[in-house]
């Protein structure tokens, strides 16, 4: 996965750049692009997640390493959850202490009414362990281990009663017959206000392997998200090999009676393959990225789709990523979707200087270049680049993170406007 194997912990991802017959891409258009906030690796953290936003415009999100304080008594910090103002104003709101108290965030943050934030932590097994956490105002952290141990990397979200839903990819029986290492095919879960946890999903990998990217939750309650792999097992994905051909993945839903319904099972080359997550609409359409599959440029994994499906399981395909301007894997896994049905993305890799873009795909079908991100060398730059996530403004402009560089290589918060 592509920023587990950056800094040996990436994510492997494919691109997104195309146009599907009788639709013209466009290139990079006025764009500017300012940098909020540069991460030193001191007490602000290094290496930035997904962030959100709030109605009064508050950024928050999570650096995977970094912070005020030692990690479980080691040198160095387990990283940090931090807020910035619509002034540009970064702060810390906690350095996770490592132990069952959490290290190495990977996913961004769930805030509640009250302004609590939630999420879960990778852990590592030694600095500290993977757990769901709560996070008030007031900076206490309650912090919950799940019985498996867990890998904990996406985020969660919460229902109108306060209960907490997520995912462990690699949960369940070991070597569930698909995956290997001891590794599960994965398990969704429930953590009520009371501390009960529940696994209420366990994959086999014919309904899904290894759910990634947080589930979504539409106005009934009920919960849809993707699983990484499983599905056809001879499909094949980039992440497992030819030799382990775990299939190209699904997309599920479980309501709110606990029913497990596959709403589509990713074939490759037409429709794509290694979905990453989905946004919903206020209909309750779902959209995303597969990381491969669609078109085959000789390649037998394809440079991926962006999808539609809705509630029924009804799917299609918005859109192809091929060459030339999509050579390589790596794009940020959650698209945004604007006011007007606009999805935007971030690629990771390509460009004017192989260092991403941020692109837009109208409800026609039209692909935008809208910003190349800055050359990059030896790890620095200004600006950042590896983008990790996305989150619309107000007023058409765009936020988001770079995971690595900047003046100190070690990540940044951007901002881009028309």
């Amino acid at each position: 996965m592509l920023r587990k194997q950056l800094l040996m912990k990436m994510r492997i991802t494919s691109a997104v750049i195309l146009l599907i017959a009788g639709v013209a891409a466009t290139h990079a258009v006025a764009q500017t692009y300012t940098v909020v906030h540069t991460f030193t690796g001191g007490s602000d953290g290094t290496n930035p997640n997904q962030m959100i936003r709030d109605a009064q415009g508050n950024l928050y999100g999570t650096t995977y390493a970094g912070g005020a304080s030692a990690c479980n008594g080691h040198d160095g910090a387990c990283g940090t959850v931090f807020k910035i103002d619509p002034a540009g104003n970064e702060t810390v709101l906690f350095t996770f202490p490592g132990g069952n108290g959490g290290s190495s965030p990977l996913a961004a943050v769930t805030e509640d009414a009250a302004g609590n934030l939630y999420g879960t932590t990778e852990g590592d097994g030694f600095l500290g362990a993977s757990v769901i956490y709560k996070l008030a105002p007031s900076g206490k952290e309650i912090s919950y281990v799940p019985p498996s141990g867990g890998s904990l990397d996406s985020s969660v979200v919460l229902d109108k009663q306060g209960n907490i839903y997520g995912m462990d990819p690699f949960g369940g029986v070991p070597n569930c017959g698909w995956n290997r290492n001891e590794l599960g095919c994965g398990t969704l879960f429930r953590l009520t206000p009371q501390g009960k946890f529940t696994t209420i999903h366990t994959f086999s990998g014919t309904d899904g392997m290894q759910p990634e990217g947080g589930m979504v939750m539409d106005a009934q309650g009920n919960l849809y998200g993707t699983a990484f792999a499983g599905g056809i097992r001879t499909c094949l994905t980039t992440g497992y090999g030819d030799q382990d051909s775990p299939g190209c993945g699904e997309i599920f839903k479980l309501d709110t009676h606990g029913k497990f319904t596959v709403l589509h099972i990713f074939t490759g080359e037409g429709d794509g393959g290694g979905p990453l997550g989905l946004i919903i609409d206020s209909k309750g359409n779902l959209y995303g990225i597969a990381q491969n599959g669609g078109y085959d440029t000789g390649n037998i994994y394809g440079l991926g789709t962006v999808f539609k499906v809705d509630t029924s399981g009804k799917f299609s395909v918005l859109f192809t990523f091929m060459p030339p301007e999509t050579r390589s894997a790596g794009y940020a896994n959650h698209l945004v979707r604007d006011a007007k049905g606009n999805l935007y993305g971030a690629k990771q890799y390509d460009g004017a200087h192989n260092t991403g873009f941020l692109f837009r795909l109208d409800t026609a079908g039209n692909f935008t270049d809208l910003y190349d991100f800055d050359e990059q060398s030896n790890g620095f730059n200004t600006g950042g680049f590896i983008p990790t996530g996305l989150v619309l403004g107000s007023d058409d402009d765009i936020y988001g993170t770079m995971f690595m560089g900047g003046d100190a290589g070690l990540g940044t918060v951007f901002h881009i406007t028309p």
